[in-house]
């Protein structure tokens, strides 16, 4: 069987039906070069359909984050499980700090040091980090 083609079952092709009698071996080749003609345009139109409904997704998904930033020189408190995920105990604090910002190597990722200057070697994600109000 072969998309866009008719598919008999094996007594059908020993009888006589309006399907055997109507079949036209010359339309059929000619519709069928057709598709494979038109086949990359049907791709083309999938893989449209495809990113247009990633691009919804992904606005519908967007709609519901809530936009966090900071900027050079603020404080920020660091979670603790991000780096030591064996010492998080049920009555540990969650967050330690503050800390400061001093570089923000791309959009959403921080380098930090301690307010006594010390530099922290790794960097840190906006999703790891909490805004410290004094």
């Amino acid at each position: 069987m072969a998309y866009g083609s008719e598919a008999l079952i094996p007594t059908e092709v020993g009888s006589e039906s309006y399907r055997t009698e109507a079949y036209n071996i010359e339309a059929n080749s000619f519709r069928l070069r057709a598709n494979v003609d038109l086949l990359e345009e049907e791709r083309e139109a999938a893989h449209q359909r495809n990113m247009k409904y990633l691009l919804q997704a992904a606005q519908h998904y967007d709609s519901n984050v809530k936009k966090r930033s900071s900027g050079v020189g603020d404080l920020v408190l660091r979670e603790l499980t991000a780096f030591m995920p064996i010492k998080q105990g049920k009555l540990q604090p969650n967050w330690e700090g503050p800390y400061k910002v001093i570089e923000v190597v791309r959009p959403g990722t921080y380098k930090l040091e301690t307010l006594s200057g010390e530099a922290i070697k790794n960097t840190w994600h906006v999703s790891r980090l909490r805004k410290f109000y004094q």
